[in-house]
């Protein structure tokens, strides 16, 4: 199978990058996306760090699937908490996501963060490669709603906006964009995220602070999402909520 994985920044793919440097088997920046080759057993696997923001995970989305025709869709990377619930450093999986910053309501009157051709504000990914990923993961992880615009979110208002209105637990600013251009092409896609901050006045130094030890706990996980995205799979833990 031919999975890409996606991470915005450099931080987010080096623990990654070690855990499979190993099988390299090539690398190339094409388009300022820089891509790491990768074969494992029967999957090649595709690295790519886009940069921040939804318009560049979008086309990082694009060209892995026009260059490489990959199958599959994996999304890492740091995300604010917005659910008082969470944890610092906690590993989260989203099973749906929404582009709070999408408005065309001064148009039709649709409301702020649904796109047209959509019954609500969701965009939503597939239950069963979850349930499969949970399984392998072998331990609870709790499952989660992401709101995802281009800002980084370092406010209480903010973050209260986006709890109240659109039902978030967390927040980021890449995954919308994946999410359209995987639905666009018809992409099965999977978003294991790690909570870095509380998305709020303090988000910038808790940033700084759970960089290695959040993406190392990511990067632990990936032979598990990989063989779920294989189609294998283990008694499933209880989903904790």
């Amino acid at each position: 199978m031919r999975i890409a994985i996606i991470t915005a920044m450099a931080e987010e793919t080096m623990p990654i990058f070690e855990s499979l440097g190993s099988h390299v088997v090539d690398e190339s920046t094409i388009s300022g996306v820089q891509v790491r080759e990768f074969e494992l057993g029967n999957d090649t696997v595709y690295l790519a760090t886009s940069g921040v923001g939804e318009v560049k995970a979008a086309l990082a989305v694009q060209l892995l699937k026009d260059l490489f025709d990959v199958e599959a869709v994996l999304n890492f990377g740091f995300v604010g908490a917005v659910s008082p619930s969470l944890s610092i450093a906690e590993l989260v999986v989203a099973d749906k996501v929404c582009h709070y910053q999408f408005d065309i309501s001064a148009l039709n009157g649709i409301e702020s963060g649904r796109y047209s051709d959509h019954p609500d504000r969701y965009f939503y990914f597939d239950k069963n490669l979850i349930a499969r990923t949970l399984a392998n993961i072998g331990r609870p992880i709790r499952v989660v709603t992401c709101a995802s615009g281009d800002k980084f979110v370092s406010s209480s208002g903010d973050k209260n906006m986006l709890r109240d209105e659109f039902r978030a637990d967390i927040c980021e600013m890449e995954l919308a964009g994946i999410a359209i251009a995987c639905e666009r092409n018809n992409l099965p896609l999977l978003s294991l995220k790690v909570v870095s901050d509380k998305a709020d006045e303090a988000a910038t130094v808790d940033f700084g602070e759970i960089v290695a030890t959040g993406m190392h706990k990511l990067a632990s996980v990936l032979p598990a999402v990989i063989s779920a995205l294989d189609g294998t799979t283990t008694t499933l833990p209880p989903i904790k909520k």
